[in-house]
């Protein structure tokens, strides 16, 4: 990895900060730091003729092996802020969501304590509308407050405009998430704490433990539970490897450290195709994978 200046970083390393230790090199990635520098990075570069990747916590995104050729932004600075305004928290899209889960702890501000076991950043939480414990993201949001990198142009757009569903939050083509707008309720620190902790040992009952790993592999698909679809599908092979199956969930998958991301997604297919053998089901991705 070379860095040419402070704000911009050739062959990025995917798999040395992706959870799954996996993945082709970003050709160039942008650090920004506020709105202005995000602005005159689309200005004064030739960037609308390129493709553009935003690189949040790389828990749930794989980049394939021959790497990305377009441009990585990675939002820092300004974007990693919280503010707790009269009737509404600010959120930026590069904070974890680990630590607002924490943070709203900390304010007595219930609602989030779900997020204490996701080990994503809320701009990608709001662009899949991420969720677990029968609780999703968009139940919590008021607005969302993006940058149309066509128009050069900050905008902001009510929950009520946006059409969130399962596993599908805002995906709005040339645009780049900067802040969530997100309700805010008070509770006691005692209430917050123990609904944290019942979700954390919930987690490491149900899911993998220190290994390499991006949580759900797949969406459930309607009226169904993937890992049951999986576990019912497949044999003995599957839970051995280098890549394989967890037998704690089904749903997940554990890797050795430098495996290729073309063979994880191989495998990834084989269980497609399993499934599809068996109860004639095509599985969709939770897991995005880029090309």
């Amino acid at each position: 990895m070379t860095q040419e200046n402070k704000n911009l970083i050739t062959n990025y390393s995917s798999a040395k900060f992706s959870w799954l230790k996996s993945g082709g090199n970003i050709s160039h990635l942008y650090k920004v730091y506020n709105q202005t520098e995000l602005n005159n990075l689309f200005i004064q570069n030739d960037i609308k003729t390129k493709s553009f990747l935003v690189i949040g916590n790389l828990s749930n995104t794989l980049i394939k092996d021959e790497g990305f050729k377009g441009i990585g932004i990675k939002l820092l600075g300004d974007f990693t802020d919280v503010q707790v305004k009269s009737d509404h928290m600010l959120v930026g899209a590069a904070v974890l969501d680990n630590y607002l889960s924490k943070f709203c702890y900390q304010k007595s501000i219930t609602g989030y304590e779900f997020l204490f076991t996701i080990p994503g950043s809320i701009g990608g939480n709001i662009f899949m509308n991420a969720g677990c414990y029968n609780q999703e993201i968009k139940d919590k949001l008021i607005s969302v407050i993006y940058y149309d990198t066509n128009q050069n142009k900050i905008f902001e757009k009510n929950i009520s405009e946006l059409q969130f569903d399962y596993r599908k939050g805002f995906q709005k083509n040339n645009t780049i998430i900067l802040y969530g707008k997100f309700k805010i309720t008070y509770r006691d620190q005692d209430y917050i704490k123990s609904l944290m902790k019942e979700y954390d040992i919930i987690r490491k009952q149900s899911q993998p433990q220190k290994v390499n790993c991006c949580g759900s592999i797949f969406k459930n698909p309607k009226n169904q539970s993937a890992w049951r679809l999986i576990k019912s599908s497949i044999d003995e092979s599957f839970y051995n490897g280098p890549i394989k199956l967890s037998r704690t969930h089904s749903n997940f998958f554990e890797n050795e450290p430098n495996i290729s991301a073309n063979s994880i997604d191989l495998f990834i297919s084989k269980i497609q195709k399993r499934v599809k053998d068996k109860h004639k089901i095509m599985l969709e991705k939770e897991l995005r994978i880029i090309d």
